[in-house]
């Protein structure tokens, strides 16, 4: 009895072969990543990743071969339709993009449609379709006319080949151009939005996708648009790769009108008076053919829509890595309502406008294709002079603190217990109620979960030298945090004969200019080791070498979450990263698993209201006992579509 690949090499391939009109080179073996595991607190890498088993042909003579159906091949003791439930999730809009899915065990096959949700009777395989037949059949289930002049995008060849791509990479591609090829057979306007993941290759993607609408004579001038000087860079590189010096990155000084390719961030072409901005200056409406709006979901609604408008002809792609729709939990502080409500209205916004996306890649997909890093997460709860629940539970009322050392944060007054509001949330403490007690707990806890966990050892024991982020409530809590980091790692090179490295803790916030140590953090080893910010890092850095994501401010949007844990990501096997902890001391975490789904309409008249009171002075607040006890050690997995903490 013949096992899958001889089924596959000894009946199916020959099959096609000699009886149904297919070519060698257009049946197609093709592996993923190998998945990475994590056992024992490090990763390892399976021996092998996904194999997938596609059909794949020229629409026409000498044009880009297109995958048309995926085969899963089972061997023959088993009836052919044994395999198509695990097959037919690769054509949902995910994976491969292709629109049929059979599954054979060499004598008979059955196959799914996509388009009809109808799977066939088993027949013999000497009735599987020609390439002739599939290829007609692809153009009906995907609505392109044959005769279309706007097929050569999707014909074009890639300028490096397609095997320059990942798979998914091709997939969203080829999506986004039978989307742009039906909206200009309609006359509709071109705009297309493509949700993956970060670390999935966004950038690179544009760049093939632009060479390919160049190549295949569609557009002459297009512009990448970003609003992180960190991303301009990196798109630069990737830019310059696909069109050379045709390529080129602006600046108010240069608006490079001579490049086929502009790399610009908002901010650039921004610049000006509102009479005379920079792009109304330099480029008249509809200069550009296309326009590739990264990181789509911040603010291309509000703040770049202008851009938008001025190039309303033009192809309007959006890449975002930001899932579409958010329930939030119930929230009192007023400034993470008007976040969520600020997130929201964009999301809406955005999928408005650009519409349904017509492929979408999760980072649990990337994780379990081997493509990113999976994280193992370590929960704690902190205890207020020994409270029975955490703080996280109960907050910090006036009457716990009423008999502590208040003072001014600024001033260094005294303060009596009125200065202190009834109730304190955790999304206020570290900005409104200041606690040194509890920043020298929480730091000297993750400094020896460092140590602890370092996969490295020094002499010493431990390492403390891992690259990682931690997300503080404020930039006065930044601060304190940094400084309490550094303290603990010179007494812990002091008590072990350590040398020090140039740069431990630094902030990285806008008040400081922090954009300027990311290359050092990126790049240098041994320096620039821990990172404490706010917002800046929450997106637009490519930091492969993070291992830790470190939560000591508490958070309430699905969003903002998880564009900070999109910081540790990525793979990074020069330095033999292949998976990336978070530490959450917050309950951040939780995050995992809500739906991302709008809420009803409120039932309220719109009215802005009352101007709330102004806020009570920052109260600093001593002589607090803390305990930070162990919560739980999760694993993350997808559960009905969404990422959900399970405990391994």
């Amino acid at each position: 009895m013949r096992n899958e690949a001889q089924t596959r090499f000894e009946l199916i391939d020959p099959m096609l072969i000699d009886h149904c009109g297919w070519h060698r080179q257009d049946i197609r073996v093709e592996q993923t990543a190998a998945q990475i595991d994590i056992v024992a607190g490090k990763g390892y890498r399976r021996p092998a990743g996904r194999t997938d088993y596609l059909l794949f042909h020229a629409l026409w003579e000498g044009s880009e071969p297109v995958p048309l159906a995926i085969i899963e091949a089972k061997h023959e003791g088993l009836p052919p339709e044994h395999g198509l439930q695990q097959g037919k999730r690769y054509q949902r809009g995910k994976l491969h993009h292709v629109p049929f899915v059979f599954s054979s065990n060499g004598h008979q096959f059955v196959e799914y449609n996509e388009k009809s949700g109808i799977t066939s009777e088993a027949v013999p395989m000497s009735e599987f379709p020609t390439p002739d037949e599939l290829i007609q059949r692809y153009f009906a289930a995907r609505d392109l006319k044959t005769d279309s002049p706007a097929l050569a995008m999707l014909t074009t060849r890639y300028a490096k080949g397609r095997e320059f791509l990942r798979y998914y990479q091709d997939a969203a591609i080829r999506a986004a151009i039978e989307q742009l090829i039906l909206q200009m057979g309609t006359g509709q306007r071109r705009r297309v939005m493509l949700p993956l993941a970060t670390g999935a290759g966004k950038t690179r993607l544009a760049a093939a996708l632009l060479r390919k609408l160049f190549d295949a004579g569609l557009i002459g001038k297009a512009l990448f648009v970003c609003d992180r000087t960190e991303l301009r860079d990196n798109g630069l590189t990737d830019f310059q790769g696909a069109f050379g010096n045709d390529a080129a990155e602006v600046d108010t000084l240069h608006p490079q009108k001579n490049a086929r390719v502009l790399i610009a961030t908002y901010q650039t072409l921004d610049h000006g008076t509102k009479e005379a901005k920079f792009f109304r200056q330099n480029y008249p409406p509809n200069y550009f053919d296309a326009i590739v709006i990264d990181e789509c979901h911040r603010s291309a609604w509000g703040d770049w829509h202008a851009i938008l408008e001025n190039n309303g002809e033009a192809m309007q792609i959006g890449l975002t890595a930001t899932p579409r729709h958010i329930r939030a939990r119930k929230i009192d502080n007023e400034e993470t309502k008007k976040g969520i409500e600020e997130d929201q209205r964009r999301l809406a916004d955005n999928y408005e406008y650009f519409g349904e996306p017509p492929y979408e890649y999760s980072y649990m997909q990337g994780v379990e294709d081997g493509y990113l890093a999976p994280a193992e997460i370590e929960q704690y709860d902190i205890y207020h002079d020994a409270q029975t629940d955490s703080e996280r539970v109960r907050g910090i009322y006036r009457a716990d603190v009423k008999d502590k050392d208040l003072t001014d944060v600024l001033t260094g007054r005294r303060l009596t217990p009125e200065a202190v509001a009834e109730k304190t949330e955790g999304g206020s403490l570290e900005s409104r109620l200041v606690m040194p007690e509890r920043v020298k707990a929480m730091c000297k806890h993750l400094f020896e979960r460092l140590l602890a966990t370092g996969e490295t050892e020094s002499a010493a024991g431990g390492d403390p030298l891992q690259k990682t982020i931690v997300f503080c409530a404020s930039d006065h809590h930044a601060d304190r945090v940094t400084n309490e980091l550094n303290n603990l790692y010179a007494r812990w090179c002091i008590a072990n004969k350590q040398k020090r490295v140039q740069t431990y803790a630094f902030k990285c916030m806008s008040s400081v200019n922090g954009q300027a140590e990311i290359p050092d953090f990126r790049g240098r080893q041994r320096s620039h080791i821990i990172a404490t910010t706010k917002d800046l890092l929450t997106t637009g850095v490519n930091v492969p070498c993070v291992r830790n994501i470190v939560f000591f401010r508490y958070l309430h949007s699905p969003i903002l979450f998880h564009q900070m844990v999109g910081r540790g990501t990525r793979i990074d096997e020069s330095t033999n990263k292949l998976m990336f902890r978070i530490f959450d001391y917050t309950g951040a975490t939780a995050l995992f698993g809500e739906d991302f789904v709008e809420p009803p309409p409120s039932d309220g008249d719109g009215g802005e209201g009352p101007e709330p009171p102004p806020p009570p002075p920052r109260v600093k607040v001593k002589g607090v006992k803390i305990d930070i006890e162990h919560a739980g050690n999760f694993n993350l997995l997808g559960v009905d579509g969404k990422m959900q903490r399970v405990t391994p």
